[in-house]
């Protein structure tokens, strides 16, 4: 499974419903992502950044967490987002490996 921190900034419209509301955003993100097969690992707010939100998620493959965060992105919730991929230990020691056997075949410009 890949693991994404989505870093978000909620519209005015989107933080005037919520102070309205009182609605549990971090229990729709979470039923949002674990309808695209997904796993919700952290929702926090962070002060004085330039986005105010950040979401650990784990989803099986780019598509589904595109499916995930699409319908948040689409319907104006975040004024402006970006998704950063992350990776593990294991996934350097495996790319260390990965690049052993490249480094066989692989020549630089001369």
């Amino acid at each position: 499974m890949a693991m994404y921190m989505l870093m978000a900034k909620y519209s005015a419209a989107a933080l005037k419903a919520i102070g309205k509301t009182g609605t549990d955003r971090e229990a729709m993100a979470r039923t949002a992502i674990e309808a695209a097969g997904g796993k919700l690992h952290g929702f926090y707010g962070m002060f004085g950044q330039e986005y105010g939100l950040a979401m650990i998620v784990e989803a099986p493959g780019h598509a589904e967490y595109i499916g995930a965060v699409m319908p948040a992105i689409t319907s104006g919730t975040f004024e402006c987002y970006k998704t950063i991929p992350l990776y593990t230990w294991p996934d350097v020691a495996k790319g260390v490996t990965i690049a052993k056997q490249v480094s066989k075949v692989y020549k630089p410009p001369a």
